[in-house]
């Protein structure tokens, strides 16, 4: 299943449920019409065909025997009409299964796909959101009500019939104040989705609180500082701003729609009351009169409450299909979903030359005329303030922004000129807030080389260069060992020897240029100083770039590189910055006292 780029309407929801289950859908539509027409056509005849028998039997009119056939009807009547609506809901959960299987996996395509720039931006990470959240309940919310209504209307229809053969100035009543609620119906669907969506930033905030109340990841510092009531203070305040706004639309409509409801049962009761006059002098009989009057009763529960309830969906998925149009006409990135080269070119340089660039929700350049030239087999350090753009480099080497001015030459040929594949081939960055997968360790480890043949002896040697020799003789089954808490054997470890996971996957990466950027910012000075050592040792005769704002590793690389609001203000190696006495040596000096 795949989700192209168009103008996606309600009734896509009908289309997008028979693309994945043809036969179901078919069969839900044909058995929904047999539920719709058996109230009228079947329940009420039959009631009718029994409660006037059972009056002529006792008059005496009819023998005793007569009444056995109008009950097996009606006993079959309201048999069939329960085992259909079971068999309804069967098919309805088997749709339900299949747009799981088929909608979702689409969906995660187009969201992995997305230009860098729409995961950073909050107004498209909320439009994200609202499509992500639920996506097979909201198209089988909008399929449930299309179903809903043309029962509603095959319904009513036959009752209308009905009502025309006996009373038929009430038939035209019903009609005529049926027709607001329809309107009145899809205004309240419309509203209601729009406060869901005005409402989700505040769902989110929920969210992200809700896991720093409960997540596992916060449980020691919850129990150390004692935050709990005060972030749970903060929940609140969000929950109850994004409840309130929901609730305030949806008491109103509801009020409005079940208003007219009421003026609808007024007016079944009216009805009813002129059949009795019929009914005494004989023009119609006890039992069509009572078969009548429940039908009746029972479109009107169908116009009232029903009805409005189908439409209010239509309405939602109407304005669903809207964040979908938005959302499969979000900007993707070229080949973003192709794996690396399966040999990494050749690299012999790199070249930042007047670089500019500034994130698309930001005012201010992060770079701003950056330029520096890195060599193949030399180390380098990025180094300078928190938000100074040492990252920003990454992100633009490996193609996440494409945006920027200036040019950014690998090997002397402008780096947008590449195809996705090659820069995910040519660059093996491990980040300050590298992923954690729960997965098995050798898994984890053979993540950073999709494209090249992982053995068991490659994985090995990366773990035990990135020093998990220890931690692995721990583990219950060695390598094969899951990671985390999901599996019944998983196994967790420590954030320093996670960072040493995210490294070994750098090390089984054939990428000719490795980049570390911060990641072992969460460990003391004197352990990250270490880690960058060990680094350093096995990268030797490789490019390699270290990004960091601690300086206890600097001195390992050939040359440092000063950043400072988007400029390079300072580069040499370490003896030389020192003695130079400029911003470096000011860090440097700061910083003495972390690592002696």
């Amino acid at each position: 299943m795949t989700l192209s780029k168009k103008t996606y309407k309600a009734l896509d929801a009908l289309r997008l449920v028979f693309q994945v289950s043809p036969v179901c859908t078919a069969l839900h539509v044909f058995l929904s019409i047999i539920q719709a027409i058996m109230p009228t056509a079947a329940t009420a005849l039959t009631t009718a065909n029994f409660v006037d028998t059972a009056t002529t039997i006792l008059h005496g009119e009819r023998p005793h025997d007569d009444i056995y056939m109008p009950l097996i009807l009606l006993l079959l009547a309201l048999g069939l009409f329960t085992t259909v609506g079971a068999v309804v809901q069967l098919v309805s959960s088997r749709i339900n299964i299949n747009l799981q299987h088929k909608l979702k996996p689409a969906l995660v395509q187009i969201h992995s796909a997305l230009d860098f720039k729409h995961i950073e931006n909050a107004e498209s990470w909320e439009l994200i959101s609202r499509i992500s959240r639920d996506p097979v309940k909201s198209i089988m919310d909008g399929f449930g009500a299309f179903m809903q209504f043309m029962q509603i209307v095959v319904s009513v229809t036959s009752v209308l019939i009905l009502i025309v053969t006996q009373v038929w100035w009430a038939a035209i009543i019903i009609i005529a104040f049926s027709t607001p609620m329809f309107w009145l119906s899809m205004r309240a669907g419309k509203k209601n989705y729009q406060a869901g969506r005005e409402a989700e930033k505040f769902n989110r905030r929920t969210e992200y609180l809700d896991e720093v109340l409960t997540g596992r990841d916060a449980v020691d510092e919850r129990t150390l500082f004692g935050y709990g009531d005060a972030v749970n203070k903060s929940w609140w305040k969000q929950y109850e701003a994004g409840r309130i706004l929901q609730i305030k639309v949806t008491a109103k409509m509801f009020l409005i729609t079940k208003g007219s409801s009421m003026l609808l049962a007024l007016i079944a009761l009216l009805a009813a009351l002129t059949l009795i006059s019929p009914v005494v002098s004989g023009h119609l009989s006890a039992g069509m009169f009572m078969g009548i009057v429940g039908a009746v009763f029972g479109m009107i529960n169908q116009l009232g409450w029903q009805m409005s309830y189908s439409l209010e969906n239509i309405s939602k998925v109407s304005e669903y299909m809207k964040d979908l149009t938005a959302f499969v006409g979000l900007s993707e990135a070229e080949s973003s979903l192709s794996e690396p080269d399966t040999e990494p070119i050749e690299f012999n340089s790199l070249e930042f030359r007047n670089v500019r660039f500034k994130y698309p929700s930001g005012d201010r350049f992060i770079l701003d005329g950056l330029s520096f030239t890195l060599k193949a087999g030399s180390h380098y350090a990025f180094v300078g303030r928190n938000g100074a753009g040492k990252t920003t480099i990454t992100k633009l080497l490996t193609g996440l922004y494409t945006e920027y001015e200036g040019e950014i030459l690998i090997n002397g040929k402008e780096l947008r000129m590449y195809p996705a594949s090659t820069l995910k081939a040519l660059f093996s960055v491990v980040y300050q807030d590298f992923a954690k997968y729960y997965i098995p360790l050798k898994d984890n480890i053979a993540l950073g080389d999709v494209s090249g043949t992982k053995t068991d002896d490659k994985i090995t040697d990366a773990v035990m260069q990135a020093g998990l020799g220890e931690m692995i003789a721990k583990l219950k089954n060695d390598i094969d060992t899951p990671l985390g808490k999901i599996s019944e054997d998983g196994q967790d470890i420590s954030g320093g020897q996670w960072q040493r996971v995210a490294i070994a996957r750098s090390l089984i990466s054939r990428a000719p240029v490795k980049m570390l950027d911060e990641p072992t910012a969460a460990l003391d000075p004197i352990g990250e100083s270490q880690v960058y050592s060990e680094f350093e040792k096995l990268m030797r005769g490789k490019t390699t770039v270290f990004i960091s704002h601690r300086l206890g590793s600097t001195k390992l690389a050939d040359e440092i590189l000063v950043i400072d609001d988007g400029k390079i203000i300072e580069r040499g190696p370490h003896d030389k910055l020192m003695a130079a006495n400029g911003q470096y040596a000011m860090m440097f000096e700061a910083q003495r006292g972390w690592y002696q």
